[in-house]
């Protein structure tokens, strides 16, 4: 049965359907791929929100503003951790980077420290050799303690000349000055400089010495009929003047070939214990080694122990010298007189807190050495073989320098002196101990190998030539060997 009138039927071919489809999806894609391109957000419809009609929506509204502020404070709880962990990675990083540098400086300063150990000694060594005379130089405020009798001992043994230089006396009183040259005079010749303040004394050294000062201002008699010194060098434990002297040496002198141009450093050979610890420490504490900025040189001991050092000043002192030098009221021990002069100068912690004994300690031993200063006085008896047969020549000359030296500290006004209301102390021993011995019997044996590797070589060299079948070996090399 046919369909009545013209019209067209509105099935299509499946493969026109899926065409249209095709191209239906692919301009969707394309433009979905444009809105991309240019940024274009597809428009997100907008949520209706919860009816007013709902009976529940008041406490609906809290439940979601719960949920809100919950998921806020997670959030932000997470970031804090977030910060805090990245922070402690951070600093955790830093610290190990510190803490390898650290142990790495400390490596190279070890390395630096063995290889300036090594050359000086190689110097020290070479030093002695080659003098004729050696100027031991003493501090003014503990000549005692800065005398090696190690050195004294070699060069007695070796019948070399040894001069006291008592360096730095412009710290201490003139009398007291005095007194130490005519105590150190009785075991070989000593002489007091100022180099800092005038240069004095060191042109008599000079003279001593059997030569000429440039300036002819000296009140101390020529030694003309002394010989003269050849080979001069300077010699003497860390922070005593060594280089100060040398300089004023250098200046007075003039053109000075007799004197030497290195410095022998004397180092302890081992670190000192118990009793003996007590005195080094105390000896450098008087003489400003502890002090804190450039000039510091030695580290400072750690509490307990510089509690210790202080009892053992107050048994080298008295009660009454401390409460004068220190303006403190009476007191009984180190502990009671470190709360005394730590309250006397009102002193605190970084935290405004009173510092207890063994930091207080620690703080007095720095400051110990500070003006008017701190000086021992010259023991009754005093040690160490003599010396003087050495200058028997001189002698005269030099009793006569000293004598004259003697006596213009010894009629000088002590009173108006910085160093006047300095505090006093006992001496106690000589200097520690140096190797000295070790190292030059050290040498000597390596210098023996080498003398018996020279004359093996020269065996060899002999034997050749008086071989007559040795006819084809290189002249050149020959040469080398004799």
């Amino acid at each position: 049965m046919k369909c009545k009138g013209n019209r067209k039927s509105k099935k299509t071919k499946l493969s026109l359907k899926y065409n249209i489809q095709k191209r239906c999806r692919e301009h969707k894609r394309r433009v979905k791929k444009e809105a991309k391109k240019l940024g274009l957000k597809k428009k997100v419809r907008k949520d209706p929100g919860i009816p007013n009609s709902l009976p529940w929506k008041a406490d609906l509204l809290a439940d979601i503003e719960k949920k809100k502020a919950k998921k806020e404070e997670e959030m932000a709880t997470r970031k804090a951790e977030a910060k805090k962990k990245v922070k402690q990675d951070r600093e955790a990083v830093a610290k190990e980077s510190q803490e390898a540098h650290r142990q790495k400086e400390a490596e190279r300063r070890a390395k630096r420290a063995e290889e300036v150990e090594l050359s000086q000694l190689e110097t020290l060594r070479k030093l002695l050799l080659k003098a004729d005379v050696l100027l031991q130089v003493l501090d003014a405020r503990d000549p005692l303690r800065c005398r090696c009798p190690e050195l004294e001992a070699w060069v007695q043994e070796q019948n070399k000349r040894l001069i006291f230089v008592i360096s730095k006396s412009d710290l201490v009183l003139p009398t007291q000055t005095a007194q130490w040259l005519q105590l150190l005079g009785q075991v070989s010749p000593a002489v007091a400089v100022q180099v800092e303040a005038g240069n004095e004394g060191v042109a008599e050294l000079v003279q001593m010495l059997g030569h000429s000062p440039a300036s002819s201002s000296s009140k101390a008699p020529k030694a003309a009929q002394a010989s003269a010194a050849t080979a001069v060098g300077v010699v003497g434990y860390s922070g005593t003047g060594k280089r100060s002297l040398l300089k004023a040496l250098r200046r007075e002198a003039g053109s000075a070939p007799w004197l030497l141009e290195a410095l022998g450093h004397l180092r302890p050979a081992d670190d000192p214990e118990g009793e003996e610890a007590l005195e080094s420490h105390l000896h450098l504490a008087m003489r400003g080694m502890f002090a804190k900025g450039k000039g510091a040189t030695v580290v400072v001991p750690p509490g307990d122990e510089a509690l210790l050092v202080a009892k053992h000043m107050l048994e080298r002192s008295s009660a009454q010298a401390l409460m004068r030098r220190f303006r403190l009221p009476a007191f009984e021990g180190p502990e009671a007189f470190l709360e005394a002069w730590v309250k006397s100068r009102e002193l605190v912690t970084k935290r405004g807190k009173t510092p207890g004994v063994e930091s207080a300690a620690q703080r007095f031993l720095g400051e110990l050495g500070a003006a008017p200063g701190c000086s021992c006085a010259p023991p009754e008896k005093v040690e160490g073989a003599n010396q003087w047969a050495t200058h028997a020549a001189a002698k005269a000359h030099l009793e006569q320098a000293m004598k004259a030296q003697i006596d213009i500290l010894g009629s000088r006004d002590a009173s108006s002196h910085p160093s006047a209301k300095g505090l006093t102390l006992s001496s106690r021993g000589l200097g520690p101990s140096v190797a000295l011995q070790e190292l030059m019997e050290h040498e000597e044996a390596e210098g023996e190998d080498e003398d018996d590797e020279d004359m093996e070589d020269g065996e060899e060299i002999e034997e050749i030539e008086e071989g007559e079948e040795e006819e084809d070996f290189d002249d050149d090399d020959a040469m080398e060997d004799e």
